[in-house]
């Protein structure tokens, strides 16, 4: 009887050790997202997005205060937004001249992702209860869906008899030397569709963060390097930078 409390105040003293190292950051924050890889630089149009990032992290200290293990679950979003505007000229003609028109096209895609990372943490101490965290390591996520919108505008003068002047926005639009006048005249169309294409996802992510008691503010950034349709190739797709709060829970105490 008496082996038998020894050992299960042994086991107790174990598990007490053991949760002592592990910890819980519920985290909240914005993301910058951009398009990337060789075959999107050349490509005008795309901007940087605001995009949200919501989750749970969770650490296990291999070494207390020097080297731990981050993992977790976290709601992220990525995407691209693209707006290009375009100039040429129509027939019938205005006075014997062709009729300018330009047309503007705006496409947003946001992804919905689960995204789990595993990252080697570093742990420098910096004064009493300030710590500086320097994470990285892989990730993969799980696709939700992509929600995608597209606007597509073309616009051309009203017919005119003379001269006149005519503009859109803040600027003024010239063919052969001439203003023409008349109002602009727009058609065009929009669509917004639910896609789920692919539904992995994988990259490599950086942290540093910084840890004042038990608050916790994280600087990362994730390069999403998976496929996103069946026959994609795999290069770098998004870069995403984030900035997040959090306040970390340490367990078995």
């Amino acid at each position: 009887m008496k082996k038998f409390v020894l050992f299960v105040m042994l086991m107790m003293s174990v598990v007490s050790v053991s949760a002592q190292r592990w910890s819980l950051t519920p985290e909240v924050g914005m993301m910058s997202v951009k398009r990337g890889g060789p075959s999107y630089f050349s490509e005008p149009g795309y901007t940087w997005n605001a995009r949200w990032k919501i989750g749970v992290g969770v650490e296990f200290a291999v070494r207390p205060d020097r080297f731990s293990l981050k993992s977790g679950m976290y709601y992220t979003q990525r995407g691209y937004s693209r707006q290009l505007i375009s100039f040429g000229s129509i027939y019938p003609a205005i006075n014997n001249q062709l009729k300018p028109t330009f047309s503007e096209s705006y496409y947003k895609t946001n992804r919905h992702f689960l995204q789990v990372p595993l990252m080697a943490n570093f742990s420098f101490r910096l004064a009493d209860h300030v710590r500086l965290n320097l994470a990285a390591g892989p990730y993969v996520a799980y696709s939700l869906g992509d929600k995608n919108i597209g606007k597509y505008n073309e616009y051309t003068p009203g017919d005119s008899d003379g001269y006149g002047y005519g503009s859109y926005g803040s600027g003024s639009y010239y063919y052969g030397g001439n203003v023409y006048g008349g109002g602009w005249l727009g058609q065009g169309f929009s669509h917004e569709s639910w896609t789920h294409d692919n539904t992995f996802d994988w990259g490599l992510s950086f942290q540093v963060g910084l840890e004042i008691g038990s608050c916790v503010m994280n600087v990362g950034y994730d390069a999403s390097l998976g496929k996103e349709y069946q026959y994609d190739s795999v290069d770098l797709k998004y870069h995403t930078f984030s900035l997040s709060v959090g306040y970390k829970f340490k367990l078995g105490k």
